[in-house]
């Protein structure tokens, strides 16, 4: 009974989203549950990834192929401590799988936004108020599987890493290992600044998990020095390949119906010899824990690295290059 009544929520959101949205009819497909579709236009594949459903929740993802968004809209009441989906863009490239230590520079880049109910916002707007009101639990990020072994780094269950790229959260969402602050890193890519925790989840998968110290509705950096602190510190082997990457958003919890949207999303990889950034090493200490701006109680712990402005601009010089080439 349980499972026929989210199976009747998804199909009747599926039959009824154009009518309740006609403004959105430009969508090319609407995917529920653990569907999933591939756009013609430019290879991307779009998942709705209700993977951990609770009932009478729901998950539904909407496309548009051309240019390529999605809106994902959402509803789990159950269970706030735990993940029920993530749905998500993911991206392709000739150069996946690529070692960890043979990457020159990794591009990605988003546009998102999320709110309470069921009507897609513009890009960049976040009503923070309305997620708060409905008791909203979600976080937003990148998701990076890596692995020795470039069969199962391209597939999300077998990887024995996963590096996630948090840009935004919500509610009581928490990274795995926040508790232990194992890390007790910052990196600074642009003006971004990022907490570096560590953690195992259910399955045994090492998962290095990135933190933006404040939502970030748009980004567009290059990411490979938050790759390399990883690796040339031990946190994950220099021959680990780069199997799959992704965007998207994992939902927790929701007094109600939540739509996140994504666009401008994009990922290039350039391959070649690493180049040698500073990114810092392990601290041997930590400075005195501080409570984060937006979790009274929760506390990082904090030790500074940051990308040289020298080797930013070099890098930037060489990405120019690359996509003038």
């Amino acid at each position: 009974m349980l499972l026929l009544g989210h199976a009747l929520a998804v199909t009747l959101w599926a039959r009824h989203i154009a009518a309740r949205h006609p403004a959105h009819s430009q969508y090319d497909a609407t995917i529920c549950g653990l569907g999933s579709y591939t756009s013609s236009s430019d290879n991307l594949t779009f998942n709705s990834n209700a993977w951990n459903p609770d009932s009478p929740g729901f998950q539904c993802l909407s496309v548009q192929d051309s240019p390529p968004k999605f809106d994902a809209t959402w509803a789990w009441a159950d269970d706030p401590g735990s993940v029920h989906s993530y749905p998500h863009v993911k991206f392709t490239s000739p150069a996946l799988p690529v070692t960890l230590s043979n990457i020159s520079a990794l591009l990605l880049s988003v546009k998102w936004s999320m709110g309470p109910g069921s009507t897609p916002r513009p890009a960049l707007n976040v009503d923070s108020t309305g997620l708060a009101d409905r008791d909203t639990v979600a976080n937003v990020a990148f998701d990076i599987f890596a692995d020795r072994n470039t069969a199962n780094a391209q597939n999300e269950t077998t990887a024995e890493t996963e590096i996630m790229i948090w840009l935004g959260k919500y509610g009581s969402a928490k990274p795995l290992g926040f508790a232990l602050e194992r890390t007790c890193f910052n990196q600074t890519i642009s003006d971004v600044e990022f907490v570096l925790y560590q953690g195992h989840n259910a399955r045994g998968t090492n998962v290095l998990t990135w933190m933006s110290t404040a939502n970030r509705t748009s980004f567009a950096a290059e990411i490979s020095p938050l790759l390399q602190y990883l690796w040339r510190n031990g946190l994950v082997s220099a021959g680990s390949n780069i199997g799959l990457v992704s965007f998207g958003s994992e939902a927790y919890h929701s007094e109600g119906n939540v739509t996140f949207s994504a666009s401008d999303f994009g990922m290039t990889v350039v391959t070649g010899p690493a180049p040698n950034l500073a990114v810092g090493s392990l601290p041997t200490s930590c400075a005195k824990p501080e409570a984060p701006p937006d979790e009274s109680g929760a506390v990082s712990l904090h030790a500074r690295g940051s990308w040289p402005s020298r080797v930013a601009i070099t890098m930037f010089v060489g990405v120019v290059a690359y996509f003038l080439s």
